[in-house]
């Protein structure tokens, strides 16, 4: 059977993949959008005809490939993004301030303050941190139309 090579309508990344996943739905491994698989027949579509012959017929039949061809500089492995960017230190010696807050730091109902905390630390040397200090707050909870009282941390650092 052939493959046929097309590309993710949402992002432009280039796709090979078996005949035999026609018409089925997948995640572009690029933009992680759903994509429909297209048909041999349909525009911007190639078939490619595999360079190896087929292996024999066993009673167990192998699993669909899905292939994504890197043009330049060999293998690369393809990571989703997190949401949250790093922040950059550029290491110029001025004295910063963040405050993470704990509210801030759920998501879907799990308490993240403690990943958040080693995370933000973890990007400098023992050195460039100068202080790190709780500090509670209250905010307004439009559900409840009460002021809740919550903590965070605030870390004095020099980057």
């Amino acid at each position: 059977m052939s493959d046929l090579n097309f590309n993710c309508p949402q992002c432009g990344q280039n796709l090979t993949t078996d005949e035999s996943l026609t018409g089925s739905e997948i995640e572009c491994p690029s933009c992680s959008k759903p994509i429909k698989i297209p048909s041999a027949g349909e525009e911007h579509v190639q078939i490619v005809e595999p360079e190896t012959p087929a292996p024999p017929v066993t009673s167990e039949p192998e699993p669909k490939k899905l292939a994504v061809p890197v043009h330049e500089g060999g293998e690369e492995l393809l990571k989703k993004e997190s949401a949250k960017k790093k922040e950059e230190i550029t290491g110029d010696g001025k004295i910063c301030v963040k405050t993470i807050k704990r509210g801030e730091c759920i998501e879907l109902g799990i308490d993240k303050f403690d990943e958040e905390i080693n995370q933000f630390l973890e990007n400098f040397s023992r050195e460039q941190i100068i202080s790190v200090q709780t500090v509670n707050y209250a905010h307004f909870d439009p559900t409840t139309q009460k002021y809740l009282d919550d903590y965070g941390a605030l870390i004095i650092y020099e980057r």
